[in-house]
């Protein structure tokens, strides 16, 4: 079941839906995603740190369940981050080669992308349940006293 779906569903797919969601809203309550160590160790605590931040501000709802993947995308950050770093300083050829740190950087773009769609900190991700939450809300029609 994909809590986010384009074009038409059901009232009871709706339902559904929210009930999901609801279950895991509670799950979410008052539980911490923590720092693991092979992120201290890849040098990524501050990215971790910096995440976990935004997802607070955010209020996007995350149980310890999704720790490590809040940990793996710090990692994919920091890794990123550096090959980035390492490009800029040895340049895109290297001896009349392409530098093997653009492929690697590639990677860990690609890893990045996923995760941050994975956890729902994306643009897309979050417009998507903004629209759902727009959609399932009982706004009350402006026009309904007009037509009766």
């Amino acid at each position: 079941m994909k809590l986010e779906q384009k074009g038409h569903i059901t009232k009871k797919e709706r339902q559904d839906k929210e009930q999901v969601k609801a279950i895991l809203k509670e799950q979410a309550t008052g539980q911490e995603v923590k720092l693991l160590d092979v992120t201290k160790q890849a040098g990524a605590e501050d990215f971790f740190k910096l995440i976990s931040n935004v997802i607070r501000e955010a209020d996007i709802d995350l149980i310890s369940l999704d720790q490590f993947q809040l940990n793996l995308l710090a990692i994919n950050l920091q890794r990123f981050s550096q090959c980035e770093k390492n490009i800029n300083e040895q340049g895109l050829m290297i001896d009349g080669k392409k530098n093997p740190l653009i492929a690697a950087s590639n990677i860990y773009l690609k890893n990045i992308q996923s995760l941050f769609n994975d956890l729902s900190l994306s643009r897309n991700a979050r417009m998507k349940q903004l629209l759902n939450q727009i959609q399932t809300q009982k706004i009350e029609d402006p026009f309904k006293d007009l037509i009766n």
